[in-house]
């Protein structure tokens, strides 16, 4: 996504996004004056800064509350959020997905751990955290792990007190984080927090924009041809509108997964790259936790010759339809003729199933 710098007070996330070909609807206008409003804070406190103590300065942007945004699954929260970051003049800060900070965090603990025997390893990464980010932007927090509610109360229990702002998107209210889980009450405190340093910012429903750019386009497009390979071109092109297309790794295990085109929450990637690879199924659940979507080119007729890449294949679709991904595809074939192998044919036959649900756009 490009930058289009505004470091004044008349900061306008709305006329960025209008620069950038993006036209916000009626719920996204209203969602972008609260990040307007962010920006004006952070602004003023900002030249607070050049004439007051740092003491002074400190307790000032701990008053300084971040943005809880959550609502329904394709309505702009991340492009939101994404616009905002690119945008806003602050040089220490970082924008990554939850999941990625949470193993981050535990790493660092564990660093930590073996160098310093005594001290309180939490507190110690909180703070060096909350160092190098003042501005720290999510996408979609979602707790699931009972050692990420073990550690999140004390950790931004620091992190807010040493000034760091918190920007958030979720497909769910705090209250909903963590539900059911084991020992939720670690994570209550947590909750309390977030209510307290960030505004509780409900998305308006309407359309689900990743539709609207799909809808009457085919999602998976037979055979390999020139033809075809435009029209994956031109779906890409309107889904990432105002959006810098970037190459990302993705590390799990120590295993490293190379996505050479990522743009608006959308992954492009060759079924070579992705299917004949030595990757797990943990490493397709990584890989549905991060996109909202994949784009897939060049899958080849499964036959036994591919008896790895299928399994892997029927993984990857799996662990897509379980996060609500979206497919688009190009193949030698359509997808019901897709597999002619003797090993997989069962369980190709929930993959076909679930294909077609992933394909009702």
């Amino acid at each position: 996504m490009s930058a289009i710098k505004q470091n004044s007070l008349n900061f306008s996330l709305k006329a960025i996004a209008h620069e950038a070909s993006i036209n916000f609807d009626e719920g996204q206008s209203l969602i972008s004056q609260s990040f307007d409003f962010l920006v004006k804070q952070i602004n003023e406190n900002n030249n607070k800064k050049s004439i007051v103590s740092n003491f002074f300065f400190k307790t000032q942007k701990n008053k300084i509350k971040g943005i809880y945004l959550h609502g329904g699954v394709g309505r702009g929260k991340s492009m939101i959020m994404d616009l905002f970051f690119n945008n806003i003049n602050i040089k220490d800060k970082r924008r990554l997905h939850f999941h990625d900070f949470m193993k981050e965090v535990h790493q660092r603990i564990k660093d930590k751990s073996k160098k310093v025997k005594k001290n309180d390893t939490v507190i110690m990464v909180a703070k060096d955290l909350a160092s190098s980010a003042r501005l720290l932007c999510f996408d979609e927090m979602e707790v699931k792990d009972i050692a990420d509610a073990m550690i999140l109360s004390r950790l931004f229990n620091i992190m807010f007190d040493e000034g760091t702002i918190l920007v958030t998107t979720s497909n769910q209210p705090p209250d909903g984080l963590y539900k059911n889980g084991l020992h939720r009450d670690r994570i209550l405190p947590f909750i309390e927090n977030l209510k307290l340093k960030t505004n509780i910012i409900a998305m308006p429903p309407g359309d689900d924009w990743r539709k609207r750019s799909l809808s009457g386009n085919k999602m998976w497009l037979s055979p390999i041809t020139k033809e075809n390979s435009i029209k994956v071109n031109e779906l890409f092109d309107g889904l990432s509108t105002g959006f810098t297309i970037n190459s990302e790794n993705i590390l799990v295990a120590g295993r490293k997964i190379f996505i050479p085109k990522v743009a608006a929450g959308i992954a492009r990637i060759s079924f070579d790259n992705l299917c004949k690879k030595p990757l797990a199924a943990a490493d397709y659940i990584e890989i549905a936790l991060r996109y909202k979507g994949i784009i897939i080119e060049n899958i080849p007729i499964l036959t036994n010759e591919f008896r790895n890449e299928a399994r892997r294949f029927i993984w990857l679709i799996d662990a897509l339809y379980d996060k609500n991904c979206f497919l688009v595809a190009t193949s030698e074939v359509d997808f019901k003729d897709l597999y002619q192998g003797n090993d997989w044919e069962f369980e190709f036959d929930r993959t076909i199933s679930r294909i077609i649900e992933m394909s009702q756009i």
